[in-house]
C-alpha cells in the first residue's frame, strides 16, 4: 500500500534522515557493498531521473549518494549545499514522505531467496515498481501554484525525492520535543518483522519550465492516493510476473501476493512489539526522567538501551534474520524459490481492459450500496486495481492510459443497483479546502448514479405530497386532550417546553408525513410521543414503532407503543403479507438518520397505497444512514416547515457546568472530562 505523511519544516533534519535511513550513517564506505547487487544504495538514493533544475534548486548533485547533512537540510526546507531558503516564499511542509508497501508475500519472497541473485531480481521489481509510482504521483501533483492558493493558476513542472528502502517493519512511536516541541515518528528498535517498503521524501518543490519554483499541488494526495496505490501494485505484479511468479490478489482484492508463499507464513510475519515504548518510560522514570519533558534525541537514546537489554533478556542478541528463520522453523514453513515457471503469455489489450473493467465494475456497485455519492478516484481506484490481475501496457508509466480506458469502459457499460441498470453521472462539486491549501474553494469531481438520482427524486416527491395530505390527521381537539391526561408540564421548563408541546401538535395533527429533528435527550420520546401516541390510540389507529435495528424499535415502548419492528423485517413482513399497513396505521420511524432513501420510499409507497401517517424522528447530525445517503436529508429540502418540528435545546446539560464537561468529550479530552 502506499501511504503518506508531511514532514514539517520546523523538524529537526537531524531525526528526520535518522528516522528515514534507520539510524545508520550514510558518508560511510558500506555504500558499495550495500549496491553490489540491486544497483542503488538502499538506504538512501535520489530519483533515478532526476530533473538537472530541480536538482539545481534543492542545491544537490544527483550524480552523487545522498549524504547526512544535505538530507537534513533538504528536511527542513533548505539547499542541500548552502543550507539557504529554496525561495522566499517559507516552506511549512518541506516534504511528503509517500510509503510504497508490497504484500507481505513480497517480503517473504525476498527474506527467504534461494540465493542473492534471486533477491536481488525482486527487490528490483519493487524498485522497479516504485519508480513508476512515485513519477505517476509526481505528474499528478508536480504542478507549481501560481498566487495565494493558486488563485493565479498552475503550471506542470519538475518534481524530485529522495528514496529510502527498508527490510523491517517496527513498531513506531510518536515522540514530542520535549513538552512544546515537534512530535516525530520514531522506529523502536526491537526485533521487528520482515516488511519491505520505501519511504519516498518528495520535496515541497516544483520547478516549471520557466525556472518558477513553486509548492506541490497535493490535493490529489488526499482524493486519489488508492489509486496510486493501485497502480503501484499493477505495476508490481507485472515485473513479478516478468520473473516467472505466479500473482494473485490478497483477500480484498488491494495487492498483488506471490501465490506460492502461503497464508499461514504471511500472518505468522504480522505481528506487533510495544512492550519496549511502556519499558522505556518506566526505566526514565526509574532513573528520576521526566519522559515528556525529554528531548527527542534522549527519548530515542533510552529506547535504544531498552530495547537492547530487552534483546539480551528474551532473544541472546540474536539478529532479526536469525529470530525470523527460527520462526519459519517453528510453524513448519519451508520457501524454495519464488520463481516456479516462466512468464505467462499475456492477454490482448482489449482483453485486459474488458477483464479489469468487469473487476472495477462489481467493486462500485458495492460502494454504491453505501454511497450515493463517490469521489472520482474511488472509481479510478478500482479501475487501477483490476489491472493488477490483467497487466498493464508496456513499461515505465504508459500503463497509466489503461486507467483511463478501462474508465471510458465502465462508464460505457455502467452498472447494476437493486437489480436495476444504471448510469454514471459525473460532475463537479465546490469542496472546501485544507488548512495547508490557502486561497478559494477547489472543485473536486464527484459521481453518481442514475437509478440514486432516480430515488432521491421520487422520494422528495412523495415526501412533498405526504406532507400536505391530511387525510390522517387528528383534530386539534382531540391532541389537546391528549395533552391535559398525559399530566406532562410544558410549561416547567420554558426552555425547551414551549417546542416539546409545538412537536406534539404538528404529529398529530400534521399530514400524511412530518419528521422531528432534534438531539438526543430533549425528550422526543419521552414527552412528544405518549400524549400523541395515546391520542392514536383513543381515535382506533394502530401504531407500529420502527427503527433501523431492534434495539432502537423497542425502545419505542416505553412511548406506549407496544409493537415495535426492526426495517427490514417490517418491510420484508409488508411484502409477504404477515404484517397489514392501512389508513388506521401509524408508522412511527425513529433515529430516522440510519434510515436510506431506499426504505423510506418503501415507506412512502406504503403511504399513498393505504393512505397511513408516517411520523419520523432523529438527528441529521447524530448518525448518517448505512445506505447510501440520509432519507432525512433529502426529505428535508422539500418539506413544508409544518412537518419539520425542531427541538433545538436539551434537557440533558442545564448548567454551564455539565455543558464545559460536555465540550470537553467532544474536544477528545476525556481524562480532563472524567476527573
Amino acid at each position: 500500500m502506499i501511504s503518506f505523511r508531511k514532514i514539517s519544516a520546523a523538524s529537526k533534519g537531524k531525526l528526520i534522515r535518522a528516522y528515514l535511513s534507520e539510524g545508520t550513517a550514510l558518508d560511510d564506505a558500506g555504500r558499495k557493498l550495500a549496491t553490489y547487487y540491486i544497483g542503488r544504495d538502499p538506504r538512501a538514493s535520489w530519483r533515478p531521473d532526476m530533473a538537472p533544475a530541480v536538482a539545481q534548486a534543492l542545491g544537490i548533485n544527483p550524480a552523487l549518494a545522498p549524504g547526512d547533512d544535505a538530507l537534513e537540510r533538504l528536511f527542513e526546507a533548505k539547499r542541500g549545499d548552502t543550507g539557504e531558503a529554496w525561495t522566499a516564499n517559507k516552506r511549512s511542509v518541506s516534504a511528503y514522505d509517500l510509503t510504497a508497501s508490497p504484500d507481505k508475500s513480497v517480503t517473504l519472497a525476498i527474506e527467504f531467496a534461494r540465493d542473492d541473485a534471486e533477491k536481488a531480481a525482486l527487490i528490483q521489481a519493487v524498485w522497479r515498481a516504485n519508480d513508476d509510482a512515485m513519477r505517476y504521483v509526481a505528474g499528478e501533483i508536480g504542478w507549481a501554484r501560481r498566487g495565494r492558493g493558486g488563485q493565479d493558476g498552475m503550471e506542470p513542472g519538475e518534481v524530485g525525492w529522495a528514496s529510502f528502502m527498508h527490510f523491517t517493519a517496527r513498531p513506531t512511536l510518536a515522540v514530542q520535543d520535549g513538552p512544546d516541541g515537534q512530535t516525530y515518528v520514531m522506529d523502536v528498535p526491537v526485533p521487528g518483522d520482515p516488511q519491505t517498503h520505501i519511504h519516498n521524501a518528495m520535496f515541497n518543490l516544483v520547478v516549471t519550465a520557466d525556472g518558477h519554483i513553486g509548492s506541490l499541488d497535493t490535493a490529489a494526495m488526499h482524493d486519489r492516493m488508492h489509486e496510486f496505490d493501485g497502480f503501484f501494485q499493477a505495476r508490481l505484479a507485472d515485473e513479478l510476473r516478468a520473473l516467472g511468479i505466479e500473482v494473485a490478489y490478497n483477500k480484498g482484492e488491494l495487492a498483488a501476493v506471490i501465490a506460492c508463499i502461503p497464508e499461514f507464513a504471511r500472518d505468522a510475519f504480522s505481528k506487533g512489539h510495544k512492550a519496549t515504548v511502556r519499558k522505556a518510560k518506566v526505566y526514565a522514570e526509574q532513573h528520576g526522567l521526566d519522559w515528556d519533558a525529554l528531548p527527542a534525541e534522549r527519548k530515542l537514546a533510552l529506547l535504544g538501551t531498552t530495547a537492547q537489554h530487552a534483546r539480551l533478556e528474551k532473544f541472546d542478541g540474536k539478529g532479526d534474520r536469525e529470530l525470523w528463520r527460527e520462526q519459519a522453523e517453528r510453524i513448519g514453513w519451508q520457501h524454495t524459490t519464488a520463481i516456479t515457471g516462466e512468464a505467462a503469455p499475456a492477454p490482448t489489450r482489449e482483453q485486459r481492459i474488458e477483464q479489469a473493467a468487469r473487476f472495477a465494475i462489481r467493486h462500485i456497485e458495492e460502494e454504491f450500496a453505501t454511497a450515493a455519492v463517490l469521489n472520482l478516484g474511488v472509481l479510478r481506484m478500482w479501475a487501477a486495481r483490476g489491472l493488477i490481475g490483467t497487466g498493464l501496457s508496456g513499461t515505465g508509466l504508459s500503463g497509466t492510459e489503461d486507467i483511463n480506458a478501462v474508465m471510458r469502459e465502465v462508464e460505457h457499460r455502467g452498472i447494476t443497483l437493486h437489480g436495476e441498470q444504471a448510469r454514471l453521472i459525473v460532475g463537479e462539486m465546490a469542496a472546501p479546502m485544507r488548512d495547508d491549501e490557502p486561497g478559494q474553494a477547489r472543485m473536486r469531481t464527484r459521481v453518481t448514479n442514475t437509478v440514486q438520482v432516480r430515488i432521491e427524486r421520487e422520494l422528495m416527491a412523495l415526501s412533498k405530497a405526504a406532507a400536505v395530505d391530511g387525510g390522517g390527521a387528528l383534530s386539534e381537539a382531540a391532541v389537546e386532550r391528549a395533552v391535559v391526561a398525559s399530566g406532562i408540564d410544558y410549561h416547567k421548563d420554558p426552555e425547551v417546553g414551549p417546542a416539546q408541546l409545538a412537536a406534539v401538535r404538528a404529529f398529530g395533527t400534521g399530514g400524511g408525513l412530518v419528521f422531528l429533528e432534534g438531539a438526543a435527550g430533549v425528550g422526543k420520546t419521552s414527552r412528544v410521543l405518549p400524549p400523541v401516541v395515546a391520542a392514536w390510540k383513543a381515535d382506533g389507529r394502530r401504531v407500529i414503532g420502527l427503527s433501523q435495528a431492534w434495539r432502537q424499535a423497542d425502545a419505542l415502548q416505553d412511548a406506549g407503543i407496544e409493537r415495535t419492528v426492526a426495517m427490514q423485517p417490517f418491510l420484508a413482513g409488508v411484502q409477504s403479507g404477515d404484517i397489514e399497513v392501512d389508513r388506521n396505521t401509524v408508522l412511527v420511524v425513529d433515529e430516522a438518520a440510519q434510515i436510506g432513501p431506499r426504505q423510506f420510499l418503501e415507506l412512502l409507497k406504503l403511504w399513498q397505497e393505504t393512505g397511513c401517517v408516517i411520523r419520523a424522528l432523529g438527528d441529521r447530525e447524530q448518525c448518517q444512514a448505512i445506505e447510501a445517503s440520509s432519507a432525512v436529508e433529502i426529505m428535508a429540502r422539500v418539506l413544508p416547515p409544518e412537518a419539520l418540528p425542531e427541538l433545538l435545546a436539551t434537557v440533558r446539560q442545564k448548567s454551564e457546568r455539565t455543558r464545559e464537561i460536555a465540550d470537553l468529550f467532544r474536544k477528545g479530552q476525556a481524562e480532563e472530562a472524567l476527573d
